[in-house]
């Protein structure tokens, strides 16, 4: 078995492709640093927003949901190339973030970089939130005590809990067949006379 053995042009044309690959990588360095140097002190709207959305993008699609959900966006479904209804939530956060205040921006970022924590793994789904995450280094911070929103949230599970088991077993299964639980009211039935003339001769035989 021969390996093979590249002809001559193809060769130079693999040369020459591997000399573009490397002038286009330089160029894209020195044009990063002499952006680094010429960033101001303060990052201007445009910066901000881009890093925002660029952020909001690296989350993958559950925090894309969770994030939604907390900020309470309209997720409007729209048809991708290949003919089928998703939720664009990369183009629901930029018209977001472009429609936040500085202020608001600069919370936003704080909350990308805190939604990841909201996850609990499946193989131990009651495993305690890590000391060394963001979401209790920043509560700390702040002064929130995770043992009271805890003790708050598991009564408020009990509470929709006992809700839940207080209503009738026959309304928890309507709900869950998509029934209101209200019986139809019956119809009226016409009958005709000549029907029933013919049935009673018949019973009573010739």
């Amino acid at each position: 078995m021969t390996r093979y053995q590249p002809t001559p042009q193809e060769q130079a044309q693999r040369k020459k492709e591997a000399l573009a690959e490397r002038v286009e990588k330089l160029a894209r360095v020195r044009m990063l640093e002499v952006i680094r140097k010429k960033l101001p002190d303060a990052l201007s709207r445009p910066d901000l927003e881009m890093v925002a959305v660029d952020y909001f993008r690296r989350l993958g699609h559950d925090n894309h949901r969770r994030l939604s959900k907390l900020y309470a966006w309209e997720e409007k479904k729209s048809k991708t190339s290949w003919g089928a209804e998703t939720v664009d939530y990369e183009k629901i956060s930029a018209a977001a973030v472009q429609a936040m205040k500085a202020a608001d921006l600069n919370r936003f970022l704080v909350i990308c970089a805190l939604v990841p924590d909201l996850h609990c793994p499946g193989y131990n789904p009651r495993q305690s939130l890590e000391k060394t995450s963001n979401l209790a280094r920043v509560a700390i911070r702040y002064k929130v005590d995770p043992a009271k929103v805890a003790t708050a949230s598991a009564r408020n599970c009990q509470i929709q809990r006992r809700k839940s088991n207080a209503k009738p077993t026959s309304q928890r299964a309507d709900r869950c067949n998509g029934t209101t639980g209200e019986r139809p009211a019956p119809q009226a039935v016409e009958v005709n006379p000549a029907t029933l003339k013919r049935k009673g001769r018949a019973k009573r035989g010739p």
